[in-house]
């Protein structure tokens, strides 16, 4: 599906499915207690901040539109269905200065009434400068403060990391200071191994998750991945001859088997990404001795179901996950 403003990817249409922003994103945020908090009283409200990329490759395009257009209008459009209770802030990087390594802004303190403050400012993010990302990062969880309630920080980026010596760092710097939190990264038209390899390591020394996609269509499918609802995984590794690994999820319906289009993510032995993306009906890729480990989520449900691989050499296989 391309991307065009005047259709917005009907994602109206679609809310029932990405179930707003931090809903998506923040499965697990919400306490019971936190259904009561107040303005007055957000020690127990669940806390986000949406860190925001904006250097000066966000005016790449895609499908004829700037990046930073699609995310302005995505967050705008999830805006109005956020639970009243969350308290939502935004952050930006690279956004006000060229070559500024601290050019990181926190542009809304996180609050449950700021909807409309926080879509004014994001309409005010013109992409100019470098990619501070762990900076934006490290800032967006201390401004969420230490409270009882979890805290997850929400950043969409589409290049590598252009300050910190070492994002994997900084980032395990975070999760042991003390603030609680939990980095969701999503990559936005990254095809940059080493930039998949640092958004992965963020994401991973934070107990988060990464998700890489290319389209409008992808991103909607990625904020709604994201939701978790049930894991299931082998406890042994399949042992297979595999130079070559097809795979493809599938479930029953009305008897039948049938393809299930699903996010998928290949990882290694040390929790890199070695392929991540949307498939509509299944993939393959090419895979070097070692072992691996293969998740595919529905996108509709949150199922995520994953099997580890350990590959030899020589042949191919093809495995099918199976969907309830």
């Amino acid at each position: 599906m391309s991307y065009r403003l005047s259709h917005r990817f009907n994602l109206r249409k679609m809310r029932h499915g990405l179930c707003g922003l931090a809903a998506c994103l923040l499965s697990g945020l919400v306490a019971p207690q936190a259904l009561a908090a107040t303005s007055a009283d957000l020690s127990n409200a669940p806390r986000a901040m949406l860190v925001v990329d904006g250097s000066n490759s966000m005016w790449g395009q895609i499908d004829g539109t700037a990046k930073i257009t699609i995310a302005r209008d995505v967050i705008r459009d999830l805006l109005d269905d956020l639970p009243a209770d969350i308290a939502l802030g935004l952050t930006a990087y690279g956004h006000r200065n060229t070559g500024d390594c601290h050019d990181v802004e926190v542009m809304v303190d996180p609050g449950q009434g700021n909807r409309a403050t926080i879509a004014e400012q994001i309409g005010s993010i013109k992409p100019t400068g470098k990619t501070p990302m762990a900076e934006a990062v490290r800032l967006a969880a201390q401004s969420l403060g230490n409270s009882r309630a979890p805290a997850t920080v929400i950043l969409v980026s589409d290049g590598v990391e252009t300050c910190a010596p070492d994002v994997c760092a900084i980032a395990a710097e975070l999760e042991r200071s003390g603030v609680d939190f939990t980095a969701h990264v999503i990559g936005f038209d990254v095809h940059d191994g080493e930039a998949q390899n640092q958004f992965a390591c963020m994401a991973r020394a934070t107990g988060g998750r990464y998700l890489s996609v290319d389209t409008a269509e992808e991103l909607s499918s990625a904020l709604i991945a994201t939701t978790q609802f049930t894991t299931t995984e082998t406890s042994l590794p399949l042992i297979t001859q595999s130079g070559r690994l097809y795979f493809v999820a599938s479930h029953k319906m009305r008897g039948k088997l049938q393809n299930l289009p699903a996010h998928w993510q290949v990882e290694d032995q040390t929790g890199n990404p070695v392929m991540t993306g949307f498939h509509n009906a299944g993939g393959h890729i090419d895979l070097k001795p070692g072992t691996y480990r293969l998740t595919a989520t529905d996108t509709e449900s949150g199922h995520t179901e994953t099997r580890r691989i350990q590959v030899t050499n020589g042949g191919s296989m093809q495995i099918t996950l199976m969907f309830p």
